[in-house]
Formats: structure tokens, sequence, C-alpha cells
């Protein structure tokens, strides 16, 4: 074996690839789940970017005065007049879906990184990332329900 050579660990066959089995690299697998997370913010966020844009040109396109009265906004959060306004490129369904992709987006980043925790073997901020996620949902259900 020559001096600059490292021994080989049983850890890690002379193959590169770990004792695991063929194709197995921890840290691979630890950078992907990261990417992920990175790729979905980036998405969610060019999503919600471009669906902001699209409805304030649709907005100036189509002015029009908004009665911001109780029953008006109670109107606009049924799904049948969501969807409707969707297909008739209306801009404030466009605006409401981009800010709940915004909204969405680091929801998703917190659960992605319960992912991303758990196969790094990081239990405590699994944990403390399970518990971050079970506040959100939680203020979702009670906002639901009405309490506030």
């Amino acid at each position: 074996m020559a001096p600059d050579t490292p021994p080989h660990s049983p850890q890690m066959p002379a193959s590169g690839s770990p004792a695991h089995g063929p194709g197995h690299d921890p840290m691979q697998t630890e950078q992907n789940v990261y990417a992920n997370v990175y790729h979905a913010l980036i998405i969610g966020m060019l999503i919600s970017t471009a669906l902001f844009i699209w409805g304030l040109i649709q907005a100036l396109r189509h002015p029009m005065t908004i009665p911001l009265t109780r029953k008006w906004i109670q109107q606009q959060y049924h799904w049948s007049i969501f969807w409707q306004g969707l297909r008739h490129a209306q801009p404030t369904p466009i605006l409401l879906l981009a800010t709940l992709i915004l909204v969405l987006t680091p929801v998703l980043r917190v659960a992605s990184s319960i992912y991303a925790f758990w196969v790094d073997k990081d239990y405590k901020y699994t944990v403390v990332t399970g518990i971050v996620f079970g506040v959100i949902v939680l203020t979702v259900i009670l906002s639901r329900l009405g309490l506030h």
C-alpha cells in the first residue's frame, strides 16, 4: 500500500460505496432531500409571483369597484365561485390562489424539513419541526372552527 493511500475502513469498502449495499449513498440522499426542499420553495415562489402578476394585469385590464363588505368577502370564499372566477380569469380568484400558494409554500417547506431531518437521523429537529407543523395545523383547524 502506498503511503499516501488511506486505508480502507470496514464501513467504506474499496469500491467507494457504503457497506449498506450498492448504490446507497447517505450523503447523496441527504443532499437530494435538501435540494428537493429548495426546489419546492423556489417553484412555489415563482408560481405565486406569476399568478400575482397575472391577477394584477387582469385587474388593470378590467377595473371594477369591489365592495369590501363582510357579505361580499364571505361570498368569495365558496369553491364554486372561486373555480368559476378562475375559469373566467377574474382577478380576485387569481389573487386568492396566488396568496394561497404563497402561504402554503413555507408550510410545504416545514413538512419537507421533517422528512429531511428524519433522513438525516436528526431526531431532535424532527420532533421540533413536527411540533411547529402541528401548531400550524392546529391553528388552521381552530380558525376553521371560528376560534380566534
